[in-house]
């Protein structure tokens, strides 16, 4: 694929690809709605999601070098398959912000989720997730 055909991938989050599928890119806030929905309902992308999120090893290794530095983690970086599961289960921010600091502030729950499912999206949206 050309430099060009990947500016023009870039530019319509939803394109025809090899006039067969049609793709639409995963944003980190649908990931982060479609963790509370449940896998049950028959979605796919529900469903993607979830298997995503259970590749923890691909999604944590998409995460920058300085993740605890860039989304202000600090130790909870390396938490955070821990947070993904929480927050599925529907635990609040709230909550896992008490979880993983001693202070217990909410940001860090929502940083963490944000970090999270900003992973997870880029997973998706690369097709490396296992069937």
């Amino acid at each position: 694929m050309g430099s060009s055909s990947r500016r023009v991938l870039l530019a319509f989050p939803s394109v025809l690809i090899r006039g067969v599928r049609h793709f639409q890119l995963y944003s980190p806030h649908e990931v982060r709605a479609r963790l509370l929905a449940n896998v049950r309902d028959g979605d796919r992308r529900t469903a993607a999601v979830h298997t995503a999120a259970a590749d923890v090893g691909a999604w944590m290794r998409l995460l920058a070098k300085d993740a605890t530095r860039e989304h202000r983690l600090g130790r909870a970086a390396h938490r955070l398959p821990s947070v993904v599961f929480w927050y599925a289960q529907g635990v609040s921010t709230e909550e896992i912000g008490r979880r993983l600091t001693p202070f217990g502030e909410q940001c860090y729950g929502e940083r963490a989720v944000d970090a999270a499912c900003t992973a997870i999206a880029v997973l998706l949206n690369t097709g490396r997730t296992r069937a």
